[in-house]
């Protein structure tokens, strides 16, 4: 499996374990997307920990959640990203890959 199909399954799942888990030790995530919900307008999550840390609490506060995921190619993923209630179409992208496999740099932007 390709690591924007494990990414969206973790994320679907909400496994915040099994995401941070497909990340190198300092792996990141810069999420783009608005989220009119709060004053935070974007997410830069840095290293593995930090990544589980972050999800673990947008998840189980039911703040963060995907819909509708459609891998589109072997980098990038489309789908419905909600922030507590606020919808954005949006899409994700493996920018880099270690010799492991695992994700060294992801990128979510609005679609």
């Amino acid at each position: 499996m390709r690591p924007i199909e494990k990414y969206v399954q973790a994320m679907e799942n909400k496994d915040f374990a099994g995401l941070a888990g497909l990340f190198t030790e300092d792996g990141r995530i810069c999420d783009y997307c608005t989220n009119n919900t709060s004053a935070q307008k974007e997410y830069h999550i840095y290293g593995r920990e930090a990544i589980n840390m972050f999800f673990r609490n947008k998840f189980g506060f039911r703040q963060y959640s995907i819909a509708e995921a459609e891998v589109v190619n072997d980098t990038q993923a489309e789908f419905i990203a909600n922030f507590g209630g606020y919808n954005v179409m949006a899409i994700a992208t493996v920018r880099e890959v270690d010799e492991n496999g695992l994700i060294q740099n992801l990128t979510v932007r609005p679609k």
